[in-house]
């Protein structure tokens, strides 16, 4: 390439240099942007189930939205970047933590599955508890909210990834991951100890009804389910006489920890 200078412009040979290299900077960064294919995790389509055990001894506990971002080196590669959380409106709270994950490294199997493993973290809010009986006691007092973040690493596995992502506009990516208590005992605590949702409703609207009877079942609600928790569920008690509801068939195994994710991504810049 050949720079021309003006003489009405005589930059000195060291600012010249430094303005060809910034040209080159800029130019590789912008090549490099446009080069990338990056995915949006959509979260009215994007969820997260958390659950105890694993394979035929899970019991599943919640279910969470997810949003974040996958992001491919090029439309041809196969090792994306990953980023994904989940919290409510305004971040964790006491009885609702916060996940995160940001992945690492990534590969593909022989049999094509996409192990990617990145760092998994957990925020809880807590709050300490104090009772002292005594002639004015007024019931438990709630200290100071304090925010614990617990990390550790874990691998996620996606055993069909898309074969083909060049014309696509939207794509499902379907992985799971499991980890034991022994290895990350926070996370194992707060999906066993946290109040999860058990269902995830779009366009939720209730409506409560204009008069309130002896038939009172509460508001009436519509929208469109788009994950809840599934278990098998058995009576229980001995028998009809000692009903006492119903209860999860399977007793998991609470040593672990099995997260498995659902991903709806759209394109960030459409073809």
């Amino acid at each position: 390439m050949l720079f021309r200078v003006n003489k009405a412009f005589s930059a000195p040979p060291n600012r010249l240099f430094a303005m060809i290299a910034l040209i080159t900077v800029l130019t590789s960064v912008s090549i490099s942007a446009q080069s990338q294919d990056a995915w949006e995790i959509d979260p009215q389509h994007s969820v997260a189930t958390l659950s105890l055990g694993s394979d035929s001894n899970l019991l599943q506990l919640g279910v969470v939205r997810l949003n974040g971002e996958v992001v491919f080196e090029s439309v041809d590669s196969e090792d994306p970047t990953v980023t994904f959380s989940t919290a409510p409106s305004g971040g964790p709270g006491v009885n609702y933590p916060k996940l995160e994950f940001n992945s690492q490294q990534c590969r593909v199997t022989p049999e094509g599955k996409l192990l990617i493993t990145g760092e998994l973290s957990v925020t809880r809010v807590e709050r300490s508890i104090t009772a002292d009986p005594n002639e004015a006691y007024a019931g438990q007092q709630y200290g100071p909210p304090e925010v614990h973040t617990a990390t550790r690493e874990i691998t996620l596995v996606f055993p069909d990834p898309p074969p083909n992502r060049s014309s696509a506009a939207v794509m499902h990516l379907s992985g799971t991951g499991s980890v034991s208590r022994e290895n990350f005992p926070q996370l194992a605590q707060s999906i066993a100890l946290d109040h999860w949702p058990t269902q995830l409703v779009n366009d939720e609207k209730c409506i409560a009804p204009s008069t309130i009877g002896e038939d009172y079942h509460g508001a009436i609600c519509t929208g469109t389910v788009i994950a809840s928790v599934r278990n098998v569920m058995v009576p229980s008690g001995g028998g009809f006489e000692d009903f006492a509801g119903l209860r999860a068939a399977v007793n998991a195994n609470r040593n672990q920890v099995t997260i498995a994710v659902n991903l709806e991504l759209k394109r960030v810049n459409p073809h």
